[in-house]
């Protein structure tokens, strides 16, 4: 079976919700493997900042009591360092969305793709006209399966970014 994002429809079910503060800790031991106890603390730092103010929201994939991944969205954040000004008026009435992020053992399954929808979702439930994200490895698969297009290269720190935009007029 294929989902509506063209990857193979995954055997079991989850469901999205908001996540409040008492969900940060457990998304924490599930989703952070990769990172260093530095990487953690400062990871944490984030989510509970998106729990905890109004203007975005930290929303988690749920199966079994088990967090499988996670996005975090928010209204108006900051634009890259020198991201140029036309482009940046441009993007002003869009959310901004951060840190998708799926466990190793879930990925290709859907559960990413929901993400982002809802996250999408969310911005234009606040009256924001389209949706803009910056990553390093899934451009070709925000393009291709989610109509972004390609709106600056980024180089931080000597890793080469890409900031996507998607309008929803």
């Amino acid at each position: 079976m294929v989902d509506n994002y063209g990857v193979e429809a995954a055997p079991f079910s989850w469901y999205l919700k908001v996540a409040a503060e008492a969900d940060v800790q457990p998304t924490l031991e599930q989703l952070t493997d990769h990172m260093n106890d530095q990487q953690r603390a400062a990871f944490r730092d984030k989510l509970q900042r998106y729990v905890r103010k109004p203007d975005r929201e930290l929303i988690v994939a749920v199966h079994g009591g088990q967090t499988l991944g996670l996005v975090c969205v928010i209204e108006q954040a900051q634009f890259p360092p020198r991201f140029p000004e036309q482009k940046a008026s441009h993007l002003r009435n869009f959310a901004c969305g951060t840190q998708l992020l799926v466990h190793p053992s879930f990925r290709k399954q859907g559960v990413g793709g929901s993400l982002l929808v809802r996250a999408q979702r969310w911005a234009h439930e606040q009256g924001l006209t389209g949706f803009w994200i910056v990553t390093h490895r899934q451009a070709n698969w925000y393009k291709t399966h989610f109509g972004y297009h390609k709106i600056y290269r980024i180089d931080d720190k000597g890793v080469e970014k890409t900031l996507l935009a998607k309008s929803f007029e």
